[in-house]
Parts: C-alpha cells; structure tokens; sequence
C-alpha cells in the first residue's frame, strides 16, 4: 500500500476556481487530481515515467512541471515556495532511485569498489592528519591502494 508523503494544493483565487489542482505525492508513484463542477480528471504516474520536473519560483508561488513519457504532463500553478521546493526535492529522489536500481550489475561492482577505496584512502589521510602514521607510511600505504585499484 503506497504511503502518502505530500500533499499540494494550488492557491484557489490565483487559479480562479473553487476547484484548485491537487498533487499527491506517495513513496511510488504520484496523482494528480483536477476538479471541475461534474467532472474529476485524474492523472497517476510511476516515477519509472517521469522525464523531468521543473520549478519555477517567484517571491511567494511557483510553478511544478512534471514531464512524463506516458501520459500527458502534469502543471500546477500557484503553489507556495516552500512546499512546492520540498514536493521537487522528493520527487528527484524518488526519480533518480528508480532508475538508479535499473543498472547493471557489472557497474554496481566497480561503484562498490571504489566506495571502499575512497573510504580506504579517507581513513588513512585521517590517520596521517592525527600523526598516527607517518609521512613515508602514508605515501607507501596511498601508493599500495592506488596499485589495487587498477
């Protein structure tokens, strides 16, 4: 069951109706709902199909763009700053891990490699900073990582 983690409201006297656009944002996917006297227009998107989410702020609203590779796109005006900057944050998140999980194995191999590499060569620049190995162990041990690496 999705979890709800935001919910945005367009300014209603900004859109001119007593219907303003509402963005749902869950943990995998997002709903858009436009009302209008006796009809409900309703959008869902997977983070899968979205391209690109675009902002736009002003002093007080911005403007959500969220451009999709399925459906139409989706456009909310008038939303405050705030939010609308914290709805965009969440989405890019929830975008990129989507597509971040679509990579293949081979280069989750060499990212873990050399994440342990970097924290490798972090934890000895600490110790040479705190004296606790001196310079000439320090260039020998950094040489030595650099040689595995390759």
């Amino acid at each position: 069951m999705a979890t709800l983690l935001l919910k945005l409201t367009g300014y209603f006297v900004l859109n001119r109706t007593i219907f303003p656009p509402k963005l749902f944002v869950y943990d995998d996917l997002l709903v858009y709902e436009q009302r209008h006297w006796f009809v409900v227009k309703e959008i869902t998107i997977s983070y899968n199909q979205i391209s690109q989410v675009t902002l736009h702020t002003g002093i007080v609203f911005g403007h959500i763009k969220v451009s999709s590779t399925g459906v139409e796109d989706i456009h909310i005006k008038f939303l405050f700053k705030g939010p609308a900057a914290h709805a965009k944050r969440i989405i890019d998140q929830k975008v990129y891990h989507v597509h971040a999980k679509r990579e293949s194995p081979k280069n989750k191999g060499v990212e873990k490699e050399v994440r342990l590499f970097e924290k490798s060569l972090h934890r000895l620049d600490e110790l040479h900073k705190r004296n606790k190995i001196s310079n000439r162990e320090y260039k020998k041990k950094k040489k030595q990582l650099l040689k595995n690496l390759r």
